[in-house]
C-alpha cells in the first residue's frame, strides 16, 4: 500500500476521517467550513481512485461522501508533507490535480466538492490555501489544516474535545512541549468511547509519535487503568502473532524455493559456486525464485536461467 512520500504520520492523518467519516465535518471546521452536526445524515469514504470513464486513474488520499439534510457532498481530502521541499514548489506540483479531482468528481456525481489539504506544515498549508486559477472567472478554492489551525487538546473537558479531535491533536502535538498534557487528553477521551475503536485509535497514534513520545504514551496507558487498553495490547499481541506465523511460512516457501533451485542446478549439471550460491540465498522474492527454477528446467546454460549480463561471469563460473 505504501506509495512514495507515504509516512506512518501521512496516513495517521488520514486515519482522523477514514476511521470516523463524520469526523470530516469537524476537519472542515477546522478548515474554515463549518457545518452543522445536527443535518448529518449518513457519512461514509468512498472509493480512493476517482476514476473517469476512460482509462485514466485519479488517486485521491481519501474521498468523504457526507450526506447532509440539503444532499451529498464530497470531501477529497490530501496530505501533504514537507519532507524538505519548498513549500511553494511542493504546492504548485500538485495544483492542477487538485483542480483536476474537483472536477472530476463534480462531474461525475452533480454535488458540490470541497478539497481540503492537510499538511504537517504551516507554510504548506498557506500555500494550498491559495485560489487555483484556470483562467478567467474560473477558479477551485482548496481548504487546509496546518498544525496553527489543530487546537493542542489537553483536557478531557476542553471545548470541542471528541475522539477525532483528540486523536487529531495528539498527530500534531504529540511530540511538541506539551506532549504529557496532549496525550493524557487523549487516554481519557478515548476511555469514553467503544473500546474497540479507541484501540484502533491509539495504535494509529503511536504510529505517528516518535521513541520519546511513545514511550510517554506507554507510560500513561499503564498508569490508568482504561478498559480500551486491554482491546489495544490484545490486538498488537494477535496482529504479531498473525505476522510472526506469515514471516514463518513465506521463509520456508523462500527456502524450499532455494534449496530446490540449486537441487536441479547440480541435477543438470550445471556449475554452481559459492558465489552462486551467495546470489541464490539472498534472493527473497519468490516469484523470481520460481520463475528461475523453471527456466532451470529447461536452461542449457546458467545465463539462460538468470539471464546474466557478462560482467556477471565469474560469479557464477568462478576464476577462468
Amino acid at each position: 500500500m505504501a506509495r512514495d512520500g507515504i509516512t506512518p504520520q501521512h496516513e495517521a492523518i488520514l486515519e482522523v476521517a477514514r476511521l470516523n467519516p463524520a469526523d470530516t465535518l469537524e476537519l472542515l471546521k477546522i478548515a474554515g467550513i463549518d457545518y452543522d452536526p445536527g443535518e448529518l445524515t449518513e457519512a461514509r469514504t468512498d472509493s480512493e481512485n476517482a476514476n473517469r470513464r476512460f482509462p485514466r486513474e485519479r488517486r485521491i488520499d481519501l474521498v468523504a461522501r457526507l450526506v447532509m439534510n440539503g444532499g451529498p457532498i464530497l470531501v477529497p481530502i490530501e496530505a501533504h508533507r514537507r519532507n524538505n521541499q519548498n513549500p511553494a514548489k511542493l504546492v504548485a506540483k500538485a495544483r492542477r490535480k487538485w483542480a483536476a479531482d474537483v472536477a472530476v468528481l463534480y462531474e461525475d456525481y452533480d454535488c458540490p466538492v470541497i478539497m481540503l489539504v492537510i499538511s504537517d506544515c504551516d507554510e504548506v498549508a498557506a500555500e494550498a490555501r491559495q485560489p487555483i486559477g484556470m483562467g478567467p472567472g474560473s477558479q477551485v478554492r482548496p481548504v487546509s489544516i496546518g498544525p496553527a489551525q489543530v487546537h493542542a487538546i489537553t483536557d478531557l473537558h476542553a471545548p470541542g474535545a471528541s475522539a477525532g479531535t483528540a486523536m487529531l491533536s495528539a498527530i500534531f502535538h504529540g511530540n511538541g512541549p506539551d506532549r504529557v498534557a496532549v496525550l493524557n487528553a487523549l487516554d481519557q477521551v478515548l476511555a469514553t468511547i467503544d473500546k474497540e475503536e479507541a484501540g484502533c485509535r491509539i495504535g494509529v497514534v503511536f504510529t505517528a509519535l516518535n521513541e520519546e513520545s511513545a514511550k510517554v504514551l506507554e507510560a500513561i496507558m499503564a498508569t490508568t487503568k482504561f478498559e480500551y487498553h486491554s482491546e489495544w495490547t490484545d490486538s498488537l499481541r494477535k496482529e504479531g502473532r498473525e505476522q510472526g506465523r506469515e514471516q514463518g511460512r513465506e521463509e520456508g516457501q523462500l527456502k524450499q524455493a532455494r534449496k530446490s533451485l540449486l537441487a536441479v542446478l547440480q541435477r543438470r549439471s550445471m556449475p554452481v559456486t559459492a558465489e552462486t550460491r551467495k546470489f541464490i540465498d539472498s534472493c527473497g522474492d519468490l516469484d523470481q525464485l520460481q520463475a528461475w527454477l523453471v527456466a532451470a528446467a529447461i536452461a542449457d546454460n546458467l545465463d539462460e536461467v538468470f539471464g546474466v549480463d557478462p560482467d556477471m561471469q565469474r560469479m557464477f563460473y568462478g576464476e577462468d
